[in-house]
């Protein structure tokens, strides 16, 4: 009554209590939060327009993924166009607070691609026709140092010729340089007793993602014939390399995804493991975590490809490992992405003081980008490392071509 005599004195008391007060509480956006209200929009270019309200707490992430997961997609399969998020804040007890969100999601479907889910679940049915000959670790000494062995940037299929780009390299060329480095690293071995080998694959060991020649982000490659005359040589390679090493020690096969073939890599690596399940010698973390670590003794040793900014690439193994880097004497960091040798130790004045980053020779040769941009050709070469569970490191290998 007081409300239509003093704001709507042309209205009845009905009128200004279903058409303006009610109206008004329902266009409030806490009364939507509260009543769950949605909205879905399906657009003729393929795009879907999804609205909700969300209530998060202070110091909740919405990333891309999880906002597709909110609005009822499935990340494999969508991926955000864009997103408008209006919000208010409110007090919960305890002083927390809590953030509303209207939340204005725009998305389209992925291009058909595989994705690991596809791989994993291919590989799960898969029936094999043999199991290949185990292994027998012939130098293995429980109380042995460990040896560390790291495949940076093979690029296995990358096609370039000597009078474009300096030098000729195929996958021919790859597995002669590969195998010569293993074999190198075998002929070192003699006399050694080895606790353990890590074999690390340090990225992009194909030089590209799909049958189109293409990177991960789509960037187009010179390459040495079709994805499965490439996927094939590069799987007997690694299974024939991994094998010789077994027959030393114990081998733990660490994958580490790259920039140009984060899936086509991570399907090789997936079958690579599905040659030896049966052989207890050989283990291998194939998840997709593009930061892995190691505690050996009193040594952290962290891999990642190396095309994150160089000013993290000491933080991270800091942050991702912080029990383990408490523990440790020495800490490295081991890298590739760049084709060429480099070392920083971090100094006591820097944030990530006391890591030393490596970043890794390669053993393939330039491609025609590459040798245009005037890149570095440093030594082509395999690196290994002798770590010490007390001492440290004791050696540093070099197999060269």
């Amino acid at each position: 009554m007081v409300i239509q005599e003093q704001y709507f004195p042309d209205c009845t008391c009905a009128d200004v209590r279903e058409n303006k007060v009610r109206n008004y509480i329902r266009d409030l956006p806490e009364y939507d939060e509260k009543n769950g209200k949605t909205s879905v929009q399906y657009n003729q270019d393929g795009s879907v327009v999804s609205t909700k309200f969300l209530t998060l707490q202070q110091g909740d992430n919405l990333t891309p993924d999880e906002l597709l997961r909110i609005h009822g997609f499935d990340v494999d399969k969508w991926q955000v166009i864009d997103c408008i998020n209006n919000f208010w804040n409110s007090q919960l007890t305890g002083g927390i607070l809590q953030v509303s969100y209207q939340s204005k999601l725009r998305a389209k479907p992925k291009k058909e691609q595989i994705t690991f889910k596809d791989v994993d679940r291919y590989l799960e049915s898969k029936q094999f026709q043999y199991d290949k000959p185990l292994t027998e670790p012939l130098q293995y000494d429980p109380s042995g140092e460990v040896l560390e062995i790291d495949l940076p940037d093979l690029h296995s299929g990358l096609l370039s010729w000597r009078i474009e780009t300096g030098a000729d390299y195929d996958i021919h060329i790859a597995k002669d340089h590969f195998f010569k480095c293993v074999h190198d690293v075998i002929d070192r071995c003699e006399g050694h007793k080895f606790k353990k080998i890590i074999f690390v694959t340090l990225g992009d060991l194909l030089h590209f993602d799909n049958d189109k020649q293409e990177t991960t982000k789509g960037t187009f490659q010179q390459a040495d014939g079709r994805v499965s005359k490439i996927f094939d040589a590069t799987l007997d390679m690694l299974i024939d390399g991994i094998t010789l090493l077994g027959g030393i020690a114990p081998v733990e096969v660490v994958y580490i995804a790259g920039n140009h073939d984060r899936v086509l890599g991570y399907t090789l690596m997936k079958s690579v493991e599905m040659a030896f399940r049966k052989d207890s010698n050989i283990t291998f973390d194939t998840t997709p975590d593009p930061q892995k670590h190691r505690l050996i003794g009193v040594n952290l040793i962290g891999w990642t490809h190396g095309d994150m900014p160089k000013k993290n690439m000491g933080g991270w193994l800091q942050q991702t490992a912080r029990q383990e880097y408490g523990l440790s004497k020495f800490a490295e960091v081991h890298a590739g992405h760049f084709h060429s040798q480099s070392v920083k130790e971090l100094k006591q004045t820097e944030e990530d003081a006391g890591v030393v980053v490596r970043y890794l020779p390669t053993i393939c040769n330039a491609s025609y980008w590459e040798h245009q941009q005037g890149y570095s050709q440093g030594a082509k070469a395999v690196m290994s490392f002798v770590w010490n569970e007390q001492a440290g490191l004791r050696s540093m290998w070099y197999s060269n071509i």
